[in-house]
């Protein structure tokens, strides 16, 4: 059996350990898990109803060009639905957006770190990954990124806020960068935390992305709406693009009950809202708490952090498994481009406070 060559520069995402495994590995009653960064909230009361009305239908096939679905976005942000294209989460668009533009020999720029994905979207085409370290703020070096453009880059790649630092850029400084990048080079805006920014400029980029023929915005239903378990995404991009994609994903890549569950979710914006300012008090309150211990985290508008572990014992690359053992789950920041760091999801309060109480539990190393 020869595989492509591609696969063995692959290694598989790594989606985390569940609480369930880790109650079972390590004999405990309680778990919190702040490695994924999920809404530690359920789907919204009309949603779930909505799901559960859907059952009866799961004997037929979804509709595979998700029409209500891709009216409902079209009207939400005034675009002809030609313009909107439906995915298996955002994650899967990425992949989409490889297949459809990539060959081998061709370059796509983002940041380093960022979503690892990425990565792989260009390794599975054979084109070269142009990783452009971010700033020592850890923000995205936009000057760097454009002058890494060159003849070969067909597609740059900006996570805003970007994954896993939780920096965010304001759309002038995004209207600026697509300003200095050829039109034939693909801005993909993967804004999967949209819904947690509350920077007034937080929609922004819509306009840019309507006036310009180069940009595409990616958004997501699996954070703030809830709806991690049922794999919802979707892009705003011009019509060739969105024929490409169409041509190049699986017939029925959404599910029936995700499509019904992301038309009802766009309905209640107030729920959103309510989130959105949730989200937001509970990051002020986790970093207000870690900066009254002296602990250091980066400034985010998402809904996770990232949280400084350099002088806890045991050393850095044992710290989350150390948090781990005691219930704690979080992202170890190693695995992440990230080295001393722990990224660490907004949860509930009383998760929050699980969590302050283990880290608090771990010493830091005994002055000389």
């Amino acid at each position: 059996m020869r595989f492509n060559p591609a696969i063995e520069k692959i290694v598989p995402y790594s989606p985390g350990t569940s609480i369930e495994h880790v109650m079972r590995r390590y004999g405990l009653e309680s778990v919190v898990k702040l490695a994924s960064n999920e809404m530690p909230l359920p789907p919204f009361p009309e949603v779930k109803a909505a799901i559960v009305a859907a059952l009866d239908g799961l004997n037929r096939y979804p509709d595979g060009d998700a029409v209500d679905l891709r009216e409902a976005l079209a009207t939400r942000y005034q675009r002809p639905v030609e313009e909107v294209a439906v995915g298996n989460g955002s994650c899967e668009l990425l992949m989409l957006l490889g297949e459809a533009l990539l060959e081998r020999g061709d370059e796509v720029v983002f940041a380093d770190p960022s979503f690892v994905v990425y990565g792989d979207v260009c390794r599975l085409r054979e084109a070269s990954a142009v990783a452009v370290p971010v700033l020592p703020d850890f923000g995205h070096d936009l000057a760097a990124m454009a002058a890494a453009v060159s003849p070969r880059t067909k597609m740059i790649i900006v996570c805003n806020p970007n994954n896993p630092t939780g920096n965010y850029l304001p759309a002038s400084e995004i209207a600026a960068f697509v300003d200095a990048v050829p039109e034939d080079v693909l801005v993909v805006l993967d804004e999967a935390y949209n819904e947690c920014v509350t920077a007034p400029d937080s929609q922004g980029t819509l306009r840019l992305q309507a006036g310009r023929p180069n940009v595409c915005i990616l958004r997501t239903f699996s954070k703030v709406y809830g709806l991690a378990g049922l794999r919802i995404g979707y892009g705003l991009c011009p019509e060739p693009l969105k024929s490409a994609l169409d041509k190049v994903r699986q017939p029925f890549n959404t599910s029936r009950l995700a499509q019904v569950a992301a038309v009802e979710a766009l309905k209640h914006d107030e729920r959103v809202l309510e989130r959105r300012r949730s989200n937001a008090d509970l990051r002020d309150y986790m970093t207000g708490e870690l900066a009254a211990t002296g602990r250091a985290t980066v400034p985010t508008e998402a809904n996770f952090m990232l949280v400084d572990i350099n002088d806890l014992c045991p050393p850095q690359e044992q710290v989350c498994d150390a948090l781990m053992q005691l219930g704690a789950i979080v992202r170890d920041g190693n695995k992440l481009g990230c080295p001393g760091w722990a990224r660490v999801t907004i949860g509930t309060r009383e998760e929050i406070d699980f969590f302050l109480e283990r880290l608090a539990s771990l010493g830091r190393p005994a002055a000389r």
